[in-house]
């Protein structure tokens, strides 16, 4: 089958949408000028094989969801990367951080409880005009790595970290 132009023109006239036309949340705090480059959720779903006689077909059942990564870069105080270490820290224990603040050694492995350090993850993305077009909320999210800080003599790059998000579900919605 050929394809006209005249198709595919008509079919691009709501625009396309740019990968650069995003912004990033964490709970009410816009990391967005930090976050350099974010991925968004996919879904897959369970399976069982299902039938006793012929071909054997698959039944979905469940869903898993992948976590999702951001780029972000650090301030020389590496503010950013202490938000998402101190909320690790809210789900393992602050033993990273025991020996400056002192305390019950025995007490810094302590789980926190889940409903105490879930927030939810928005990505907004935009058209060329800056009106919001698609929304994606990561329910129920956590920053389940914080990945390590690479230092170089031999270059003078942002200093960037990868931080992945694990959620229970996402929600989206177009505008």
């Amino acid at each position: 089958m050929a394809f006209r132009l005249d198709d595919i023109r008509s079919n691009l006239k709501g625009g396309v949408a740019r990968t650069s036309h995003y912004e990033m949340l964490v709970g009410n705090r816009d990391v967005t000028l930090r976050a350099i480059s974010v991925t968004a959720p996919g879904r897959q779903i369970t399976a069982t094989p299902s039938g006793v006689y012929g071909a054997v077909q698959e039944v979905g059942y469940g869903t898993i969801y992948s976590p999702i990564s951001a780029q972000i870069f650090c301030s020389p105080d590496h503010n950013e990367r202490t938000f998402f270490t101190e909320w690790q820290d809210q789900i393992v224990g602050p033993h990273r951080r025991l020996n400056s603040l002192g305390g019950n050694p025995d007490a810094s492995f302590d789980a926190g409880y889940y409903r105490d350090y879930i927030d939810t993850v928005t990505i907004n993305q935009f058209d060329e005009t800056g009106k919001k077009k698609h929304e994606i909320k990561l329910r129920e999210a956590y920053p389940r790595n914080v990945g390590e800080l690479s230092y170089s003599y031999q270059a003078s790059e942002l200093l960037l970290f990868t931080v992945s998000f694990q959620y229970r579900y996402f929600t989206e919605q177009s505008f």
